[in-house]
């Protein structure tokens, strides 16, 4: 199993393991973690005990890792792939400066066992040999010692004097699921993927260090304070989850020490587990609470906002942006399902990124806040594999999030992404937008595709299906797939289920071909009739391979045409007499020259 995942890996990073059955796999995945950072060296050690229960209808005799911070550093795969593109920044880093992470031992079922790198040189994906397979319903028990560390070159992660970003930092469960093991190095094109587990982390660190992590803090003092107070009880959910006593792992032993605090975090199906600190954080929170007819009061989660001095405009502004996104995000797809969501200032200068219960933003921008909240549903609960089918969280975020700023009456938010669009698809630089994510030619086409072209693809489908439709099916997609596995065969049964419609077409066409739009204008002229009104016969022309059923707009009178004929006549009575003709008129439709749109009525 071992020797044959080496070839698999060189040869198609995306590919999974054997395949499994087809149904719906959860695997049973529980984290104990003890963890010291010591800030002289920079350097965290961490001790695991990882249960993993086999719940799939295959024996495994192996597990797979992810470890994630070894991306950061010379001769990586992440590393290589942006030299590709003339960009050497990890490949160049010093031994000061990168970030590692490396076992110091490995036990499965307490025998030590020899951990194996099968893409080396890269050691992002580790395979786990595991002495005694768990059958179906069996159990492994994993236990790792590690040294972690940061680089002082942030990506997502990043250290800087005593602030410390570790979005990676553990030995990660890779994801399995119907397909199989789902291993993959980490790339610049593309995120995440893991299973959906319980985290329970202990953490010991300098007393004046301010914290933020996945999970609740269910013990010790994350270092949260409101103008010098703690903050109110019912802003921390201690009570989230029923009380058991933390296991003892053996790392951290006696008490803290002078100077030290330790703090223990526990989270619930959550798919990671990200935390960052610093002593100079400040804290804003948001208690959240519904209201019956009644008036009897349910408390909500609650928000939580960490930034550094420095960082204006996030006091007040990034509670108000996140607290106003939750809402709207809740009525669109249903309930935040978490105890808390914390949003923190993090070392890299640019961007966000989303983990569960967590974000780390470089700005207050409404935009970027709206953005990561909108991953903790299309990510976070619905958790898609980011390698596979990026535009299934980060194309869907994006189309969430600028339909978010259409409801709050800004009607030229798509201008900038369809003008974008179109000029690259003139050039014939477009790629499918279904691509696992290091299969586009380049990190720019990767970004245009995943997260702009499938923003608007998504856009193009809640046209096609109107919007309470559209509505009822992001409500029955969570419904259904929350806290789950989800991928683009689940999207299109839920939207097909609501919309009593087929969408194969719509799918294929838009994901999985680079077929452009173009519809055109070739002539109109309008006649008087004897009654006064006006019949004008207008030419519609589709240019290009794609098809979608688009607006011919005569006079103030819409009429949908649906044909899929090349040549289409078309005759439309108005009151008035109409001065021009125009397709598509809202501009909704990804169509590649809109000069041909209108044309004046003979």
């Amino acid at each position: 199993m071992i020797a044959a995942l080496f070839a698999l890996l060189a040869a198609a990073p995306q590919q999974a393991a054997a395949p499994q059955d087809t149904a719906r796999v959860k695997q049973g995945v529980d984290y104990r973690v003890e963890a010291r950072l010591d800030e002289t060296t920079q350097v965290l050690a961490g001790r695991a005990r990882l249960r993993y229960t086999n719940r799939s209808r295959a024996a495994l005799d192996t597990i797979y890792l992810h470890q994630y911070l070894n991306a950061f550093r010379p001769n990586s795969a992440w590393a290589r792939r942006e030299m590709q593109f003339g960009n050497r920044r990890f490949q160049d880093l010093g031994p000061e400066d990168h970030a590692f992470e490396r076992f110091r031992s490995v036990q499965v079922d307490g025998r030590p066992v020899s951990p194996v790198y099968p893409g080396a040189p890269d050691s992002t994906v580790v395979a786990i040999p595991l002495p005694a397979p768990p059958a179906p319903g069996g159990t492994a028990t994993v236990t790792t010692d590690w040294d972690a560390r940061l680089s002082t070159l942030p990506r997502r992660q990043g250290r800087r004097g005593r602030h410390f970003d570790f979005a990676h930092w553990y030995p990660r469960v890779a994801g399995f699921d119907e397909g199989g093991w789902q291993p993959h190095p980490l790339l610049p094109q593309g995120e995440f993927y893991g299973d959906f587990a319980s985290y329970d982390v202990t953490m010991e660190l300098a007393e004046d260090q301010v914290v933020a992590a996945t999970g609740v803090p269910v013990e010790g003092d994350p270092g949260w304070r409101l103008n010098g107070q703690l903050p109110p009880a019912e802003a921390l959910p201690r009570d989230a989850y029923p009380a058991r006593p933390a296991e003892a792992l053996g790392l951290l032993t006696g008490d803290a020490g002078a100077g030290r605090k330790r703090i223990r975090w526990r989270a619930e199906d959550v798919h990671h587990f990200a935390w960052n600190t610093s002593p100079t954080f400040r804290y804003d929170g948001v208690i959240r609470t519904s209201l019956d007819e009644r008036g009897n009061a349910t408390p909500l989660p609650s928000i939580h906002v960490l930034y550094e001095p420095a960082d204006t405009g996030w006091s007040g502004a990034v509670a108000r942006h996140t607290y106003n996104a939750v809402t709207w995000l809740q009525g669109i797809f249903g309930p935040y399902l978490w105890p808390q969501l914390t949003v923190t200032s993090r070392v890299e200068g640019r961007g966000g990124t989303e983990f569960p219960l967590l974000i780390m933003n470089a700005s207050p921008t409404e935009g970027l806040v709206v953005h990561e909240a909108t991953h903790q549903w299309l990510h976070g609960m619905l958790a898609n594999n980011e390698w596979r089918e990026g535009w299934l969280d980060e194309g869907f975020t994006s189309f969430v999030t600028d339909w978010y700023f259409e409801e709050k009456g800004q009607t030229d938010v798509w201008n900038q992404t369809m003008q974008g669009l179109a000029n690259l698809e003139r050039r014939g630089q477009a790629e499918p937008v279904g691509l696992p994510g290091e299969q586009f030619s380049s990190p720019a086409i990767y970004s245009a595709m995943t997260y702009d072209k499938a923003s608007v693809v998504f856009r193009m489908l809640r046209e096609l299906l109107g919007e309470d439709t559209f509505r009822r099916a992001m409500r029955a997609f969570y419904e259904r797939h929350k806290l789950q596995h989800v991928d683009e065969a689940d999207l299109r049964a839920v939207t097909e289920e609501v919309s009593g419609r087929d969408l194969d077409w719509f799918f294929q066409q838009w994901l999985h071909t680079t077929d452009t739009l173009d519809y055109g204008i070739g002539g109109a002229s309008t006649e008087r009739l004897p009654n006064g009104q006006w019949r004008t016969t207008v030419e519609v022309l589709r240019l290009g391979r794609a098809w979608m059923p688009v607006q011919l707009q005569v006079a103030g009178t819409s009429r949908t045409l649906d044909s899929r004929e090349p040549r289409q006549v078309v005759q439309v009575v108005t009151r008035e007499r109409p001065r021009e003709v125009v397709v598509d008129p809202r501009e909704v439709l990804l169509d590649l020259d809109r000069t041909n749109n209108r044309a004046e009525v003979r």
